[in-house]
């Protein structure tokens, strides 16, 4: 279901108050001496086209934007993990200062929900000395409940989910403060507030009511309220300080990577310009989580975060974390502006910085003219959501005549087109005559001047209209032959969802697909292509593609028999997390902020066979 939003102002945090909790935490020497390792999961069986080589190269901005927050707030003793880099990591074992962890902060996409609840249930081991453990991220704001009931008894669990942004765990952070959280004692500062209710009143949290983490009993705080200025976040060289170096040990190293060594080479920095998008596209979540607002940092912070990277850290790729940078003329026509006029070390910021992002085809194509100022600021590759050319699966405006324009304006100033597209059962494999075939779409892009291709199945995202819509027609896939359906199934590459009686096909044509891009025949013409800049990158993408679609191919051999031979069990009844202990849902008690005024979701109908007093606490009736 899409996440319920609060309506008017009452969605953002009062301008400066994210400034003033990292300052109030400052002036706590206690629970500022407490140590806190950040862990961004990763499932390695994930790893597939189209992220694999570039997903080792970037660190993701979430976590280290949480490991940038804890840093302004004066905690001294962090590390950020990348499990990616560190898959052995074990927060057992992990020291800090020769100290063990007090906090355990967990962030994670859906994809790779078993390495966190891997992570959560070795640091159970502990016993009354595990420290107390927080999870966020994509998972954790979509689906809190799956972070309780966990190990083999279903007794084990996060001790808090944070389902908002950076305030939320600030505001955590300065409750526990007052009850004399610090070092060896954030777990018992926890059920302190916990129990005399302190945590009510912060939007944004799901935890246990009692010292079960069955599942049971959870409190819901309600819908947080947003960060309005992202200026207010740190820099990102903040976050990146704190980062554990590449290694296969179960423990820490004595200190984090050197700073300059983080991002430099072929390491690609992540830069937060906006949260939130202006569409509303019925398999995507984001718009509902962000309550419909779209929020920029301005354009002098985005160039200061520039300067400050390239000086700090050697860094000189950024990617741009932006669902769409172009869809605002005026924003991006003045960080443009910026970008090229800056100067860094006697020399113009572009010769300095290679930026990437993501856009839209419509909105490129009205800001094309933009193009040679976009050039001179340094931008090098847009990856552009053409998702499907006739537009039977969304419409944002694109269509091949216009594409086809975008792109040759694209090349002439030597911006490369990066495609992104989504493949449904729908849409035929090839097409007479028309452009309605993925394989006719894919030689149409490639030709037209595409120098890479993602091509992912249109799968259901947790969070968004379509997997409501795809679970009331029972079509949403719960076992697959002998494979149960995982989290981590839900990546873009496997077919969950199917309305047909051969949803093998649609996973093949996925892989003809890319294989129509990335092939022995396409390298040939790349190597006698006399554009000399543009040749060395698509001989590149092409070597890339074809050995990463070769280890997809491989990987998912498996999948595709079992989607063959059958037979696939769909969800007929609401899921075993809805039902644990013999009820027939969860018993979720919502509390809600005081002066709560968000709107109940058409979406939250998943809820409507609660009975009210499910929802009762203290004599008192809330709202989901």
């Amino acid at each position: 279901m899409e996440l319920p939003r609060r309506s008017g102002e009452d969605r953002f945090l009062p301008s400066g108050y994210f400034r003033s909790l990292m300052e109030t935490l400052r002036r706590k020497p206690q629970i500022n001496q407490a140590s806190a390792l950040i862990v961004s999961a990763f499932d390695k069986t994930t790893r597939m086209i189209p992220f694999v080589h570039f997903d080792w190269h970037m660190v993701p901005c979430g976590p280290r934007s949480i490991s940038a927050a804890l840093s302004e707030a004066g905690f001294e003793n962090i590390r950020l993990v990348f499990q990616l880099w560190n898959p052995n990591i074990r927060s057992s074992q992990a020291k800090i200062n020769n100290n063990p962890i007090d906090m355990l902060l967990i962030s994670s996409m859906q994809i790779h929900t078993r390495a966190a609840f891997e992570l959560i249930e070795d640091a159970w081991t502990m016993g009354e000395n595990r420290p107390l453990i927080i999870t966020g991220g994509p998972k954790a704001c979509y689906e809190p409940f799956d972070y309780f009931g966990l190990g083999a008894d279903g007794n084990l669990g996060a001790d808090i989910v944070v389902t908002g942004e950076e305030p939320v765990l600030m505001e955590l952070l300065t409750v526990l403060a007052e009850f004399g959280a610090g070092r060896g004692t954030m777990r018992a500062a926890f059920e302190r507030a916990r129990d005399a209710g302190a945590l009510e009143n912060i939007p944004g949290l799901v935890y246990s009511q009692t010292d079960r983490y069955d599942g049971m009993n959870l409190v819901n705080t309600g819908v947080q309220r947003l960060l309005r200025e992202l200026d207010e976040l740190p820099m990102p060289s903040v976050g990146y300080q704190n980062i554990e170096p590449a290694h296969r040990r179960k423990t820490l190293s004595s200190k984090p990577a050197p700073l300059d060594k983080v991002c430099r080479g072929n390491m690609i920095a992540t830069m937060l310009i906006t949260r939130g998008c202006k569409y509303h596209c019925h398999y995507c979540p984001i718009p509902a989580y962000n309550q419909g607002t779209l929020r920029f940092k301005s354009p002098e912070r985005l160039i200061d975060e520039f300067i400050d990277s390239v000086k700090k850290m050697g860094t000189h790729n950024f990617f741009g974390a932006d669902d769409n940078f172009f869809n605002r003329r005026q924003y991006v026509e003045r960080v443009l502006e910026l970008m090229a006029s800056t100067s860094l070390n006697n020399k113009q910021l572009r010769r300095s910085v290679r930026f990437f992002t993501e856009a839209t085809v419509i909105d490129l194509y009205k800001n094309r003219d933009l193009f040679p100022l976009a050039k001179k600021a340094g931008l090098s590759s847009v990856w552009i959501g053409v998702e499907d050319l006739s537009a039977n699966l969304v419409n944002k405006g694109q269509n091949p005549k216009i594409t086809k324009e975008l792109f040759a304006e694209m090349l002439k100033y030597r911006i490369s087109p990066m495609v992104m597209m989504m493949h449904s059962e729908d849409q035929p494999l090839y097409s007479h005559g028309t452009l309605d075939g993925l394989i006719n779409q894919v030689h149409f892009l490639r030709e037209t001047g595409a120098v890479s291709l993602q091509c992912t199945v249109a799968s259901p995202a947790v969070g968004s209209r379509w997997i409501s819509e795809l679970f009331a027609q029972k079509a949403l896939f719960k076992q697959v032959g002998k494979i149960k359906i995982q989290d981590c199934f839900f990546d873009g590459n496997h077919v969950i969802a199917s309305t047909r009686p051969d949803p093998w096909r649609t996973q093949i044509n996925m892989l003809r697909g890319y294989a129509a891009f990335y092939n022995p025949l396409n390298l040939a013409r790349s190597l006698l292509d006399r554009n000399t800049h543009l040749a060395q990158k698509r001989i590149g993408w092409q070597i890339w593609g074809m050995v990463t679609l070769a280890r997809t191919a491989w990987k998912l051999k498996g999948y595709i028999r079992e989607l063959w031979k059958g037979p696939i069990e769909k969800w007929t009844d609401w899921p075993e997390k809805f039902r644990r202990a013999g009820s027939p849902y969860p018993q979720l008690i919502t509390q809600t902020h005081k002066d709560e005024s968000a709107p109940v979701s058409a979406e939250s109908e998943i809820f409507s066979h609660i009975p009210k007093d499910s929802f009762s606490h203290k004599n008192k009736e809330f709202s989901y």
